[in-house]
């Protein structure tokens, strides 16, 4: 295979459940792909993504807990998807919980990476709350040298163990392919075809319903009882010469309200949908209002980078003098995390409005996976520059060049000056005053700094 053809070089993490390997994975590929919970075997398959790092980029794939159990069938299958996983992997990481110290589950999986003669890094997770790094002399008993220990929660050390991996590749003739988010040329996709749309929010808000609404059919199961939803349900729909693939999902529950396995299952197969989702429509109960559980929920949705349509449901049960813009402007208030979301006010009972949700899902996915040209970059980096009703303290000398690299949601690169020398508030108003002048709507807006070597 001539060299230009190779797969870039992918990582392997593996341990046992509980360590924080969904953690590591999400803080390396920068989204929030991978579920993460104190729930242990939570992940189950391999999940893959891309590590993009110092202008090249690779890949890494992230296992289920290891526990050996035998006559476990699912731990059985979880061992061999991540030994598939290992067969594959240029490096593995192999992550310890620095809380815990090293436990005989640790040793285990240390003789089964052994076994498969791969080279390995460990990697010592939870470093945090300024813990004494002598704490993990006592994991160099696991081999594979000096352990390097991180934070995968709050960052710390994850720099320093992407820079040592890349000396590894390097000396070991290991290629990597240069980081094709960095050519601001090459297009962008435009809106998937179809649109995968996850209908989200807590039991008995009228999902099902809403749902059955705009396919004008008893598609779905809809009862009073709460949880009468327990797997996914897609269902192909077209509409206005466009191709929809609608996702009725269970209920989300807090944690602490989960009565029983299915329950919690069910929950973790909805945010995983929301994750595979384009577009999420989060169903809201109108008379209930916003509640913790719907802030939680709205809050992954923001985190994972997903474009949201909040449809405000049961509208009919409102006075009659209940105004839409009142509405938003109170859920801008109690969930600042949520201004970008779209607003519609609808009944799935009586139909109003329901047809207008589908126009505002497709005006949302339009604006996430608009490109904007070099041109609509440059003028809105100078109208940044010369805004002369900035907040007090914003140095517009920082920014040096903005360009789109991604859409769904829009990401941005920006190069600055010096990156350690900007403040949360100066990065706070870049961002908001670029999906203003950009006219970015009902989608998150995600920009990276990167310092101009």
């Amino acid at each position: 295979m001539p060299a230009a053809d190779k797969p870039p070089p992918l990582l392997a993490i593996v341990g046992q459940p509980n360590v924080g390997k969904s953690s590591l994975f999400n803080r390396l590929i920068h989204r929030h792909q991978s579920l993460v919970d104190s729930m242990p075997g939570l992940t189950r398959d391999r999940l893959y993504g891309q590590i993009r790092w110092e202008g090249v980029f690779f890949r890494v794939v992230d296992t289920g807990g290891l526990q050996f159990a035998k006559e476990d069938s699912m731990q059985q299958a979880i061992a061999k998807q991540a030994q598939h996983a290992m067969a594959e992997a240029d490096l593995v990481l192999f992550v310890c919980d620095g809380r815990q110290g090293v436990t005989p589950l640790d040793r285990q999986v240390a003789g089964w990476l052994r076994r498969g003669k791969k080279p390995v890094f460990l990697v010592i997770n939870k470093m945090d709350e300024n813990r004494d790094l002598e704490d993990i002399n006592e994991f160099s008993e696991l081999g594979w040298g000096t352990p390097w220990p991180i934070s995968a929660q709050h960052g710390l050390g994850i720099g320093d163990l992407l820079a040592e991996i890349l000396a590894y590749f390097k000396k070991a003739g290991i290629s990597m392919p240069k980081d094709p988010m960095t050519e601001k040329e090459k297009p962008l996709p435009g809106v998937p075809d179809p649109l995968r749309l996850a209908f989200i929010g807590r039991p008995n808000v009228g999902k099902s319903s809403l749902m059955n609404r705009i396919l004008d059919e008893e598609r779905v199961l809809v009862d009073d009882q709460p949880g009468t939803t327990r797997d996914p349900v897609e269902v192909m729909f077209r509409f206005r010469q466009k191709n929809y693939c609608l996702i009725d999902t269970a209920g989300i529950r807090s944690q602490k309200t989960l009565k029983s396995k299915v329950d919690a299952v069910s929950r973790i197969k909805a945010l995983q949908t929301v994750e595979r989702a384009h577009v999420c429509v989060g169903v809201v109960d109108a008379s209930a209002g916003l509640i913790a559980d719907d802030l939680k929920l709205f809050d992954f949705v923001a985190t994972a980078g997903r474009p949201l349509c909040l449809v405000v449901n049961k509208w009919d049960l409102l006075p009659r003098t209940a105004l839409l813009n009142s509405v938003s402007k109170k859920i801008a208030e109690r969930a600042p995390f949520l201004r970008y979301a779209a607003v519609v006010a609808a009944s799935a009972l009586t139909g109003f409005r329901v047809s207008k949700v589908l126009d505002e899902v497709q005006t949302v996915a339009e604006s996430a996976w608009r490109t904007l040209t070099v041109s609509e970059c440059a003028r809105i980096l100078e109208n940044i520059a010369g805004d002369s009703h900035a907040p007090a303290g914003v140095r517009h000398a920082h920014w040096i060049r903005l360009y789109q690299v991604s859409v769904g949601p829009p990401t941005f690169h920006v190069l600055v000056r010096s990156k350690h020398a900007m403040k949360p508030a100066e990065t706070a108003y870049f961002e908001s005053v670029l999906t203003r002048e950009a006219g970015f709507y009902g989608t998150p807006v995600r920009v990276r700094y990167l310092v101009k070597k």
